[in-house]
Protein backbone atom coordinates (compact mmCIF):
# COMPACT_ATOMS: atom_id res chain seq x y z
CA UNK A 1 0.00 0.00 0.00
CA UNK A 2 1.10 3.41 -0.66
CA UNK A 3 2.47 5.49 1.94
CA UNK A 4 1.76 8.62 0.23
CA UNK A 5 -1.91 10.12 0.76
CA UNK A 6 -3.32 13.23 -0.88
CA UNK A 7 -6.23 15.50 -0.66
CA UNK A 8 -7.23 17.65 -3.69
CA UNK A 9 -8.96 20.81 -2.57
CA UNK A 10 -10.02 23.64 -4.69
CA UNK A 11 -9.02 27.54 -4.35
CA UNK A 12 -10.76 30.43 -5.57
CA UNK A 13 -10.07 33.83 -6.28
CA UNK A 14 -10.65 37.48 -5.76
CA UNK A 15 -10.73 39.56 -9.48
CA UNK A 16 -7.22 40.58 -8.36
CA UNK A 17 -6.17 36.96 -8.39
CA UNK A 18 -5.96 36.67 -4.61
CA UNK A 19 -7.27 34.25 -2.59
CA UNK A 20 -10.98 34.68 -1.01
CA UNK A 21 -11.88 34.71 2.27
CA UNK A 22 -13.76 30.37 1.31
CA UNK A 23 -9.89 29.75 0.73
CA UNK A 24 -8.36 31.03 3.26
CA UNK A 25 -10.57 29.45 5.61
CA UNK A 26 -11.47 26.27 4.34
CA UNK A 27 -7.85 25.71 2.62
CA UNK A 28 -4.78 27.86 4.03
CA UNK A 29 -6.15 28.00 7.62
CA UNK A 30 -6.19 24.16 8.57
CA UNK A 31 -2.31 24.19 6.96
CA UNK A 32 -1.58 26.83 9.30
CA UNK A 33 -3.56 25.81 12.92
CA UNK A 34 -2.65 21.90 11.94
CA UNK A 35 -6.24 20.50 12.10
CA UNK A 36 -8.55 18.30 9.15
CA UNK A 37 -12.42 18.78 9.30
CA UNK A 38 -14.26 15.16 8.83
CA UNK A 39 -17.52 15.72 7.45
CA UNK A 40 -20.76 13.24 7.99
CA UNK A 41 -21.38 10.93 5.38
CA UNK A 42 -24.98 13.42 4.09
CA UNK A 43 -22.38 15.89 3.43
CA UNK A 44 -20.57 14.36 1.08
CA UNK A 45 -20.76 14.73 -2.86
CA UNK A 46 -21.73 11.13 -3.67
CA UNK A 47 -26.03 10.41 -2.47
CA UNK A 48 -24.62 6.71 -2.13
CA UNK A 49 -22.60 7.42 0.48
CA UNK A 50 -23.23 4.42 3.23
CA UNK A 51 -26.03 2.64 1.40
CA UNK A 52 -26.34 -1.69 1.80
CA UNK A 53 -28.40 -4.76 0.72
CA UNK A 54 -30.54 -4.65 4.22
CA UNK A 55 -30.71 -8.75 5.46
CA UNK A 56 -31.54 -7.89 8.68
CA UNK A 57 -34.81 -7.60 9.09
CA UNK A 58 -35.13 -11.19 7.03
CA UNK A 59 -32.64 -11.86 9.45
CA UNK A 60 -34.18 -10.80 12.52
CA UNK A 61 -37.51 -12.35 11.72
CA UNK A 62 -35.92 -16.12 11.04
CA UNK A 63 -34.40 -15.67 14.02
CA UNK A 64 -37.41 -14.83 16.50
CA UNK A 65 -38.85 -18.00 14.60
CA UNK A 66 -36.92 -20.21 17.13
CA UNK A 67 -37.72 -18.37 20.07
CA UNK A 68 -40.30 -19.96 21.93
CA UNK A 69 -41.54 -17.35 24.42
CA UNK A 70 -43.71 -14.60 23.81
CA UNK A 71 -42.27 -12.50 26.27
CA UNK A 72 -38.73 -13.60 25.61
CA UNK A 73 -39.23 -13.00 21.57
CA UNK A 74 -40.28 -9.49 22.19
CA UNK A 75 -37.10 -8.56 24.57
CA UNK A 76 -34.95 -10.34 21.67
CA UNK A 77 -36.40 -8.10 19.12
CA UNK A 78 -35.87 -4.89 21.06
CA UNK A 79 -32.90 -5.73 21.80
CA UNK A 80 -32.08 -6.65 18.02
CA UNK A 81 -33.73 -3.88 16.57
CA UNK A 82 -32.16 -1.28 18.80
CA UNK A 83 -28.84 -2.54 17.80
CA UNK A 84 -29.64 -1.84 13.97
CA UNK A 85 -31.19 1.17 14.73
CA UNK A 86 -27.23 2.05 16.53
CA UNK A 87 -25.34 0.79 13.14
CA UNK A 88 -27.41 3.39 11.53
CA UNK A 89 -26.81 6.25 13.68
CA UNK A 90 -23.07 5.70 14.08
CA UNK A 91 -22.70 5.81 10.20
CA UNK A 92 -24.87 8.76 10.34
CA UNK A 93 -22.63 10.07 12.96
CA UNK A 94 -19.26 9.27 11.52
CA UNK A 95 -16.88 11.71 10.23
CA UNK A 96 -15.42 10.80 7.03
CA UNK A 97 -11.63 12.67 5.81
CA UNK A 98 -11.78 11.42 1.65
CA UNK A 99 -7.83 11.02 0.98
CA UNK A 100 -6.37 10.06 -2.30
CA UNK A 101 -3.07 7.91 -3.48
CA UNK A 102 -2.88 9.68 -6.76
CA UNK A 103 -1.51 13.09 -7.09
CA UNK A 104 -1.22 13.83 -10.94
CA UNK A 105 -4.86 12.02 -11.86
CA UNK A 106 -6.81 14.12 -14.86
CA UNK A 107 -10.12 13.78 -13.46
CA UNK A 108 -9.18 14.13 -9.70
CA UNK A 109 -7.93 17.59 -10.63
CA UNK A 110 -10.45 18.75 -12.93
CA UNK A 111 -13.23 17.47 -10.26
CA UNK A 112 -11.72 18.34 -6.73
CA UNK A 113 -8.86 20.63 -8.43
CA UNK A 114 -10.82 23.33 -9.77
CA UNK A 115 -9.88 22.40 -12.79
CA UNK A 116 -6.52 23.09 -12.14
CA UNK A 117 -7.29 26.47 -10.08
CA UNK A 118 -6.43 24.63 -6.90
CA UNK A 119 -3.87 22.27 -4.74
CA UNK A 120 -3.28 18.79 -3.14
CA UNK A 121 -2.16 18.42 0.43
CA UNK A 122 0.27 15.54 1.09
CA UNK A 123 -0.59 14.02 4.58
CA UNK A 124 1.46 11.74 6.54
CA UNK A 125 -1.19 9.43 7.28
CA UNK A 126 0.45 8.32 11.33
CA UNK A 127 0.76 11.98 12.26
CA UNK A 128 -2.26 12.62 10.51
CA UNK A 129 -4.32 10.68 12.98
CA UNK A 130 -1.87 10.92 16.15
CA UNK A 131 -4.94 12.54 18.27
CA UNK A 132 -7.61 10.35 17.01
CA UNK A 133 -9.14 8.54 19.26
CA UNK A 134 -8.20 4.45 18.53
CA UNK A 135 -11.03 3.44 20.29
CA UNK A 136 -13.10 5.33 17.34
CA UNK A 137 -10.24 5.09 14.21
CA UNK A 138 -10.87 3.59 10.95
CA UNK A 139 -8.73 3.95 8.16
CA UNK A 140 -8.64 1.77 4.93
CA UNK A 141 -9.13 2.07 1.00
CA UNK A 142 -12.67 2.21 -0.53
CA UNK A 143 -13.62 -1.18 -2.50
CA UNK A 144 -14.97 -0.52 -5.74
CA UNK A 145 -17.71 -2.76 -6.49
CA UNK A 146 -20.81 -3.44 -8.49
CA UNK A 147 -23.51 -3.98 -5.69
CA UNK A 148 -23.33 -2.42 -2.80
CA UNK A 149 -22.59 -4.77 0.89
CA UNK A 150 -24.83 -6.80 2.32
CA UNK A 151 -25.36 -6.13 6.06
CA UNK A 152 -27.02 -9.33 7.98
CA UNK A 153 -27.74 -10.60 11.40
CA UNK A 154 -24.07 -11.60 11.55
CA UNK A 155 -23.67 -7.82 11.49
CA UNK A 156 -25.67 -7.02 14.63
CA UNK A 157 -23.87 -9.87 16.23
CA UNK A 158 -19.79 -7.95 15.44
CA UNK A 159 -18.37 -5.04 16.25
CA UNK A 160 -20.64 -1.78 15.20
CA UNK A 161 -17.47 -0.44 13.65
CA UNK A 162 -17.32 -2.81 11.38
CA UNK A 163 -20.63 -1.96 9.98
CA UNK A 164 -19.80 1.15 9.86
CA UNK A 165 -16.48 0.09 7.85
CA UNK A 166 -18.82 -1.85 5.33
CA UNK A 167 -21.12 1.00 4.55
CA UNK A 168 -18.68 3.37 4.31
CA UNK A 169 -15.83 1.32 2.40
CA UNK A 170 -17.85 0.73 -0.58
CA UNK A 171 -18.43 2.87 -3.68
CA UNK A 172 -19.65 2.46 -7.22
CA UNK A 173 -16.86 1.50 -9.86
CA UNK A 174 -17.39 4.34 -11.27
CA UNK A 175 -15.65 6.06 -8.72
CA UNK A 176 -12.60 4.19 -9.04
CA UNK A 177 -10.38 6.56 -10.45
CA UNK A 178 -10.16 8.24 -7.25
CA UNK A 179 -8.46 5.67 -6.02
CA UNK A 180 -9.39 7.02 -2.81
CA UNK A 181 -7.95 6.05 1.24
CA UNK A 182 -10.62 6.95 3.76
CA UNK A 183 -10.34 7.81 7.75
CA UNK A 184 -13.42 7.29 9.20
CA UNK A 185 -14.28 8.40 13.21
CA UNK A 186 -16.72 6.22 14.10
CA UNK A 187 -19.63 8.52 16.26
CA UNK A 188 -17.34 11.55 15.75
CA UNK A 189 -17.25 14.41 13.56
CA UNK A 190 -15.90 18.06 12.94
CA UNK A 191 -12.30 19.69 13.44
CA UNK A 192 -9.59 17.77 14.50
CA UNK A 193 -5.84 18.90 15.57
CA UNK A 194 -3.42 16.37 13.97
CA UNK A 195 0.45 16.66 14.47
CA UNK A 196 2.07 19.95 13.24
CA UNK A 197 4.36 17.48 10.98
CA UNK A 198 1.70 15.81 9.22
CA UNK A 199 1.45 17.90 6.09
CA UNK A 200 4.42 16.72 3.97
CA UNK A 201 3.68 18.87 0.42
CA UNK A 202 1.39 21.44 -1.10
CA UNK A 203 0.93 20.50 -4.68
CA UNK A 204 -0.07 23.48 -6.96
CA UNK A 205 -2.07 23.04 -10.13
CA UNK A 206 -1.59 24.05 -13.56
CA UNK A 207 -4.12 27.18 -12.97
CA UNK A 208 -2.71 28.79 -9.64
CA UNK A 209 -1.77 32.26 -10.62
CA UNK A 210 2.23 32.93 -9.06
CA UNK A 211 0.62 35.61 -6.50
CA UNK A 212 -1.50 32.65 -5.08
CA UNK A 213 1.41 30.39 -4.95
CA UNK A 214 3.68 32.67 -3.26
CA UNK A 215 0.88 34.07 -0.45
CA UNK A 216 0.14 30.36 -0.06
CA UNK A 217 3.82 29.30 0.45
CA UNK A 218 4.30 32.89 2.54
CA UNK A 219 1.29 31.32 5.11
CA UNK A 220 2.58 27.83 5.41
CA UNK A 221 6.05 27.85 5.16
CA UNK A 222 6.63 26.93 8.50
CA UNK A 223 4.52 24.08 8.80
CA UNK A 224 5.40 22.54 4.85
CA UNK A 225 8.53 21.42 4.67
CA UNK A 226 8.01 20.87 0.40
CA UNK A 227 6.46 22.35 -2.45
CA UNK A 228 5.53 20.88 -6.27
CA UNK A 229 3.99 22.10 -9.04
CA UNK A 230 1.73 19.77 -11.78
CA UNK A 231 3.00 20.13 -15.38
CA UNK A 232 1.76 18.78 -18.81
CA UNK A 233 4.25 16.33 -20.48
CA UNK A 234 4.44 18.11 -23.94
CA UNK A 235 2.18 15.68 -26.58
CA UNK A 236 1.08 13.30 -24.24
CA UNK A 237 -2.34 12.82 -21.68
CA UNK A 238 0.22 12.65 -18.91
CA UNK A 239 0.39 14.84 -16.06
CA UNK A 240 3.74 14.81 -13.99
CA UNK A 241 4.77 16.94 -10.45
CA UNK A 242 7.96 18.66 -10.24
CA UNK A 243 9.65 20.33 -7.56
CA UNK A 244 9.41 23.82 -6.82
CA UNK A 245 12.69 24.14 -5.36
CA UNK A 246 12.42 28.47 -4.81
CA UNK A 247 10.28 27.61 -1.88
CA UNK A 248 11.82 26.36 0.92
CA UNK A 249 9.57 25.56 3.87
CA UNK A 250 10.35 23.65 7.05
CA UNK A 251 9.07 20.67 9.37
CA UNK A 252 8.41 21.79 12.99
CA UNK A 253 10.43 20.28 15.40
CA UNK A 254 10.71 20.38 19.47
CA UNK A 255 12.92 21.55 21.47
CA UNK A 256 16.37 20.67 23.55
CA UNK A 257 15.19 18.82 26.58
CA UNK A 258 16.83 17.84 29.87
CA UNK A 259 15.08 14.87 31.44
CA UNK A 260 16.71 12.57 34.60
CA UNK A 261 17.07 9.57 32.43
CA UNK A 262 18.32 8.05 35.90
CA UNK A 263 14.59 7.43 37.04
CA UNK A 264 14.05 5.54 33.36
CA UNK A 265 14.50 2.31 31.75
CA UNK A 266 15.95 1.25 34.86
CA UNK A 267 15.42 -2.64 34.23
CA UNK A 268 18.19 -2.48 31.30
CA UNK A 269 21.80 -2.61 31.79
CA UNK A 270 24.62 -0.35 30.59
CA UNK A 271 24.61 -0.55 27.16
CA UNK A 272 21.06 -1.18 26.32
CA UNK A 273 20.10 1.56 28.60
CA UNK A 274 22.97 3.87 26.66
CA UNK A 275 21.14 2.85 23.58
CA UNK A 276 17.53 3.06 24.31
CA UNK A 277 18.22 6.60 25.86
CA UNK A 278 19.73 8.01 22.88
CA UNK A 279 16.86 6.76 20.58
CA UNK A 280 14.07 8.38 23.11
CA UNK A 281 16.11 11.58 23.21
CA UNK A 282 16.21 11.99 19.48
CA UNK A 283 12.19 11.44 19.35
CA UNK A 284 11.41 13.75 22.55
CA UNK A 285 13.80 16.40 20.77
CA UNK A 286 12.00 15.69 17.57
CA UNK A 287 8.61 16.39 18.66
CA UNK A 288 6.94 19.78 19.08
CA UNK A 289 4.74 18.19 20.90
CA UNK A 290 6.31 17.05 23.64
CA UNK A 291 5.18 18.49 27.24
CA UNK A 292 6.34 15.69 29.87
CA UNK A 293 7.97 12.29 29.76
CA UNK A 294 5.75 9.66 31.67
CA UNK A 295 7.32 6.31 31.54
CA UNK A 296 10.72 4.71 29.42
CA UNK A 297 10.68 1.41 30.63
CA UNK A 298 11.13 -2.11 29.01
CA UNK A 299 7.22 -3.31 27.94
CA UNK A 300 5.52 -5.79 30.70
CA UNK A 301 3.60 -7.59 27.71
CA UNK A 302 6.34 -7.89 25.11
CA UNK A 303 9.86 -8.12 27.06
CA UNK A 304 11.79 -7.54 23.89
CA UNK A 305 10.77 -4.08 23.49
CA UNK A 306 10.37 -0.68 25.47
CA UNK A 307 8.03 1.21 25.64
CA UNK A 308 8.43 5.23 25.87
CA UNK A 309 5.09 7.26 26.98
CA UNK A 310 4.83 11.08 26.46
CA UNK A 311 2.01 13.79 27.35
CA UNK A 312 1.57 16.01 24.47
CA UNK A 313 0.35 19.85 23.68
CA UNK A 314 -1.35 21.37 21.02
CA UNK A 315 -2.13 25.10 20.76
CA UNK A 316 -5.62 23.95 20.00
CA UNK A 317 -5.83 21.66 22.74
CA UNK A 318 -6.22 17.61 22.98
CA UNK A 319 -9.75 15.60 24.46
CA UNK A 320 -8.12 13.51 27.56
CA UNK A 321 -8.16 10.34 25.85
CA UNK A 322 -5.29 11.83 23.13
CA UNK A 323 -2.76 13.60 25.59
CA UNK A 324 -0.61 10.82 26.09
CA UNK A 325 1.67 9.24 23.43
CA UNK A 326 2.94 5.81 23.47
CA UNK A 327 5.99 4.45 21.16
CA UNK A 328 7.23 0.84 20.99
CA UNK A 329 11.02 -0.04 19.97
CA UNK A 330 12.96 -2.72 20.10
CA UNK A 331 15.79 -3.54 22.25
Amino acid sequence: MSDQYFKYKALSLTPKGELDDRSMKQVVEPVIESYYYLPTREKLNNPNEGIFQNQIQAGITAFLQGVVGIGERTEIAESLYNLARQIGQSTDNSGVFSLSKNVTDELMWAHYGASHCGLVIEYNLDQLTRFCSRQHLHCFGVEYVEEPPNLDMQSLQGHAGEAVRAMLGHKSPRWSYEEEFRIVLENMHGSLPHDYRAVKSITFGLKVPEKARKNIFEATKHKVPEYYEIRKVPETYILERRPLEEFLGESPTGEPSSIDWSRHFQKLNGNEKEHMVSIAQCEIENDPHFEELVLAEKSPTSPSKVVLQCQAKHHLGLEPWTKYTKHYYEL
